[in-house]
């Protein structure tokens, strides 16, 4: 869940591509996947799998929270079309002992091949040739062993696999697509930099253009011009308020750049909710060199004091202090009674009505040993979920709680 004054209208539906000078485009033959250590699953060769499989390369790492809650939608897709000759591998960059728990503690709700990188060859071959800077995302390789769609898994690559299997995919149109992403990256960094309206007129033109003959360029709505450059400006004076925040400037200078901040954010945006975000992220990077380096007690109370007294009301920012407390693999010794204030006060500033939140909070009573309150919010995690898939997944984790109960019969 992300704050939506943050989250900008292009990055939610977009990759985030280079303008220019791609090493690869729709259509290339797929680099063979150089792999370090396949963690689960059979090792997967597309040379070995040309013309009887289509294959799902995803790029993901284990502290990617969208990384994670694609796994379930990953999962479900790989049971859907296994049967298909559709074959998904999952390939992280990090350390092979970190991936290794994080695949072992997911079980069979990680239900595909899963592999990490050699030396980030197969990252410099998929996504760097692309253009791509952003995770989790996903090609997909024909049986003829081309690279024929990429995406972030959690947009159209259902509808692709789809489309590719009757027959009906079109991979002309796949490339204009990908021709329109370039373009809006394009115009998304001249306007963030108020720059060349020249050439972003010219882009807006092409766009247009594109857009009459494909439908559309942004699921689920028209192009606008006009508000993605609002958006692009509005996160770059974002960006540079957030420094000045960080860096302690003056009341006089932080209303200096205020004045042209609030004139293109969003009506939702809260300059002092925001302030509050930038101060808990500082505070959060202490509190983690803290418990990672781990050898300091004192140091480690004094970062867990100060990150404990932080003021904020985003059941946002609320919730990912208490997710990260409750899983990142980096920290050894957790501080599971932080990580419950800050999933309850998340729960208390949404009113129990976001279910990532409820999800969280449940699995920090869980941690804590109070396992009827976990099932009671999980339940109503579930209850209120609308995506089948992560109700699903939501589901799954209610049957576990359940179970510990029950052996333990607390």
């Amino acid at each position: 869940m992300k704050s939506s004054f943050v989250r900008s209208i292009l990055f939610s539906a977009l990759v985030v591509l280079a303008p220019a000078g791609l090493a690869a485009e729709l259509g290339d033959p797929a680099p063979p996947l150089q792999v370090a250590e396949w963690v689960k699953g059979q090792p997967v060769d597309l040379a070995a799998g040309k013309g009887k499989n289509i294959f799902v390369v995803e790029f993901w790492a284990t502290w990617c929270p969208p990384c994670r809650q694609s796994i379930p939608h990953l999962t479900e897709l790989q049971k859907r079309f296994k049967d298909k000759g559709v074959v998904f591998a999952a390939v992280s960059d990090e350390q092979a002992p970190v991936v290794r728990e994080f695949v072992g503690k997911m079980g069979d709700k990680m239900g595909y091949a899963v592999a990490v990188d050699k030396e980030r060859k197969t990252v410099a071959a998929y996504l760097e040739a692309f253009g791509v800077s952003g995770i989790p995302h996903a090609f997909i390789v024909d049986k003829e062993g081309r690279i024929i769609w990429q995406g972030h898994p959690m947009a159209d690559l259902e509808v692709a696999l789809t489309q590719i299997l009757d027959g009906k995919y079109d991979i002309a149109s796949a490339k204009k697509r990908f021709q329109a992403r370039q373009l809006m990256e394009e115009l998304y960094g001249l306007a963030g930099k108020d720059e060349n309206p020249a050439r972003q007129d010219g882009i807006v033109k092409e766009l247009q253009a594109l857009e009459k003959e494909l439908g559309t360029l942004i699921p689920g709505k028209r192009f606008d011009a006009d508000e993605i450059r609002k958006t692009a400006r509005f996160n770059t004076l974002l960006r540079d308020y957030q420094k000045a925040v960080s860096q302690n400037k003056s009341a006089a200078e932080l209303e200096k750049l205020e004045k042209p901040l609030l004139e293109v954010a969003p009506k939702n945006f809260d300059p002092a909710e925001f302030k509050g975000g930038v101060q808990v992220k500082g505070r959060w990077q202490t509190y983690m060199l803290a418990v990672v380096e781990g050898s300091d007690e004192a140091k480690i109370a004094e970062a867990t004091k100060q990150l404990e007294a932080v003021k904020v009301k985003s059941p946002v920012v609320l919730n990912e202090l208490a997710w990260s407390l409750l899983t990142d693999p980096r920290i050894k010794k957790r501080d599971l009674k932080l990580a419950l204030k800050f999933a309850q006060a998340a729960s208390d500033a949404c009113e129990g009505r976001e279910p990532a939140v409820l999800d969280t909070l449940a699995r920090a009573l869980f941690a804590n040993g109070k396992l009827q309150d976990a099932i009671a919010q999980q339940k109503k995690a579930v209850e209120l979920s609308t995506d089948k898939e992560i109700r699903d997944g939501l589901t799954q984790t209610l049957k576990e709680y359940e179970e510990k109960a029950k052996a333990t019969g607390k």
